[in-house]
């Protein structure tokens, strides 16, 4: 566990780590030993929904799915020594290197995707007459389109430090793209609207609260009234309601 927090903090966005609980443990009480171990605070996903089946009989069990969604490697981590590292190191190098038979006339458009200029690359792909080149625009805009999709998923989920983030990277990337800057502008109207506003601020505490908690006794006594604090300000927000939620479970008995 500790392994895989580590791989999601140092690749952050390059990487998505999936944590799935497959012993039929109640979510709550899952939720509540994963913040007692210190493993919350971070953007790796907890579901009880198995993304793929498990092939073995014991835990825990790995498995790496490649950019093209195939799995590369699944088993008992121990039994993968470095492979499981640089396979890993290696798929996040494919991802924002161009596909393999890319033509030398596209180079240019990949290279400009990878650093984060969508408008650059497009116009590169226009220049390449054809299938191919209007194979890499498709493909720039699907990733792009995805992209806007998160940020749209975060604003609806409250989670806004994140939309935020994400929202400012898109500007960046899809400034002159009369194709998907508005796309963007939208969802920058919408974080920054009035309806949102209380929202916002408690987002920002919510944000504050489990960076200071999450590696460092997160259900100490302290900690706790802190939440019940946060949830009674924020009350009526997603984000208090995250603060509620995290008191709560501090009162889950797991020595039973």
């Amino acid at each position: 566990m500790p392994a895989s927090i580590k791989v999601q903090e140092q690749f952050g966005d390059d990487v998505q780590v999936i944590f799935v609980e497959c012993q039929g443990t109640e979510k709550n009480t899952y939720e509540a030993f994963s913040w007692k171990m210190k493993w919350r605070g971070n953007n790796a996903i907890w579901t009880n929904e198995r993304v793929i089946p498990t092939v073995g009989r014991g835990l825990p069990e790995v498995a790496l799915i490649g950019v093209d969604g195939t799995v590369l490697l699944q088993g008992y981590p121990g039994d993968f020594g470095k492979e499981l590292e640089e396979t890993l190191a290696l798929e996040v190098k494919k991802a924002k290197d161009a596909p393999a038979g890319t033509p030398a006339t596209l180079k240019k458009a990949w290279g400009a995707f990878a650093k984060g200029d969508l408008a650059a690359a497009l116009a590169e792909c226009d220049k390449v007459a054809g299938d191919d080149g209007a194979k890499a625009r498709a493909e720039f805009v699907a990733r792009t389109e995805a992209r806007i999709a998160r940020a749209e998923r975060l604003l609806d989920g409250g989670d806004l430090s994140e939309a935020d983030e994400l929202i400012s990277s898109l500007a960046k990337s899809c400034k002159g793209s009369a194709e998907l800057a508005p796309k963007v502008a939208v969802l920058a109207t919408k974080l920054a609207s009035p309806e949102l506003a209380a929202e916002r601020e408690a987002a920002k505490a919510w944000s504050s609260f489990v960076g200071k908690v999450a590696k460092d006794k997160p259900f100490d006594g302290g900690n706790v009234k802190k939440a019940e604090a946060l949830a009674e300000k924020h009350k009526g927000t997603k984000n208090g309601a995250r603060a509620a939620h995290f008191a709560e479970l501090s009162k889950i008995n797991l020595n039973r």
